[in-house]
């Protein structure tokens, strides 16, 4: 009998534990995370079209201007995706990057030696966001209006203009800022 008894007390107790366990959380691939800025790049003589960018390279830079490494190398595209740097919630920060681009030519000539650098300022303010015990928190991004992207002017932009379509980065669904060259 007492050997009933301790086995019924182990088993109700191996019940009660494996009662308790909570299932393994895990983050889906398919749920949102931080996003990234989206930037299209559209013809400045044509603003619907969008147009290439040629030979593009981008360097992300910190806060003293020296490049972070290198995010997007020599790539002809008319889109491009950027991280975001943040640390505190609520509070302003900047993110800046450098653009390189290969020259035009006339001719199409393919001369790598020749290229035009332009440096963007992103201004936003990062928010966080819960998303569950799994995933954590994720950030969204609300630029400054007017202000959140400007660049540095010297006497070769081949950034013409930008434009800001969202204001708040909250997805990768679509673009959020334009630059027209």
């Amino acid at each position: 009998m007492k050997r009933i008894i301790i086995l019924l007390s182990l088993s109700a107790l191996v019940a009660i534990i494996a009662w308790s366990c909570e299932r393994d959380d895990i983050c889906s691939e398919d749920t949102p995370t931080t996003p990234h800025l989206i930037i299209r790049f559209y013809d400045i003589n044509n603003q619907d079209e969008t147009k290439q960018v040629r030979q593009l390279e981008i360097d992300g830079l910190d806060d003293d201007g020296e490049s972070m490494g290198t995010i997007l190398s020599r790539t002809n595209t008319d889109s491009i995706v950027l991280p975001l740097r943040f640390a505190n919630e609520n509070v302003e920060t900047i993110t800046r990057f450098q653009l390189e681009k290969d020259a035009d030519f006339a001719d199409n000539s393919d001369d790598s030696n020749d290229s035009n650098i332009d440096f963007i300022e992103i201004t936003y303010t990062p928010e966080f966001i819960y998303v569950s015990r799994a995933c954590g928190y994720k950030s969204i991004f609300n630029l400054r209006n007017p202000g959140g992207i400007t660049q540095d002017i010297d006497s070769d932009n081949w950034i013409v203009n930008t434009e800001i379509l969202n204001e708040t980065i909250e997805n990768e669904n679509a673009a959020h800022i334009i630059i027209y060259h």
